[in-house]
């Protein structure tokens, strides 16, 4: 009686490997497609089509395109496929356990460096179609508040091992952080002012260290 439930587990699997597969293919296909045509322009069909899967399979796996883009912003953020919380990624908890304040900045910004190099493109397409598109404004202003959130975490991990700069409340010091490593500051350094990954990882943790420690 053993032998068919090992074979249905087995199925089981081979299914959950295949769907999983799947879900990759159009998370790969959605993240080129946005970048290059931009969200409005991308139709579920398209992606699905290129995908090599059925459009009834997208909706089922993803609920919408907005689901699809919400879904390729976790995995970019965290690198990682099965997409855990950021501050559950192993750079995050890198930095949080380092007990040298100057150097778990230094971490932080190599850690983000490889996020925002990751995630730029598309963090670009969402900010551009959610001032048209009202699922994706609502999209992106969580995006916002879950960035400030965990990053609001590392200001606070910071003051808890040590004084912060005179002045400097953790709520400044989140504020600085979310500002120094956004997105749009990283847009202005990399693709305006040209400078390498290297450049604008050294510059965001010397940075973020004269103003945040004494």
């Amino acid at each position: 009686m053993s032998k068919p439930k090992s074979r249905r587990s087995y199925d089981a699997s081979r299914r959950q490997e295949r769907a999983l597969a799947s879900q990759e293919r159009v998370l790969a296909v959605a993240r080129q497609r946005f970048a290059e045509r931009g969200y409005a322009e991308t139709t579920i069909e398209e992606i699905a089509g290129a995908a090599g899967v059925a459009v009834p399979t997208v909706y089922a796996a993803f609920g919408s395109k907005r689901g699809v883009l919400a879904r390729l912003l976790d995995r970019l953020v965290s690198g990682d496929a099965s997409a855990p919380p950021i501050l559950q990624t192993a750079g995050a908890r890198e930095v949080l356990a380092e007990p040298d304040r100057r150097r778990a900045l230094a971490l932080f910004a190599a850690h983000m460096t490889e996020i925002q190099d990751r995630l730029g493109p598309i963090f670009e397409v969402m900010k551009s179609a959610a001032r048209t598109e009202p699922e994706v404004a609502e999209l992106y202003a969580r995006a916002q508040h879950n960035r400030y959130a965990n990053l609001e975490a590392l200001a606070r991990s910071l003051a808890e091992r040590g004084p912060l700069r005179p002045g400097v409340t953790v709520e400044d010091a989140a504020r600085t952080i979310w500002v120094l490593a956004s997105p749009e500051t990283r847009h202005m350094l990399r693709a305006h002012a040209g400078w390498p990954a290297e450049r604008y990882r050294t510059w965001l943790g010397d940075t973020l260290a004269a103003a945040l420690l004494p």
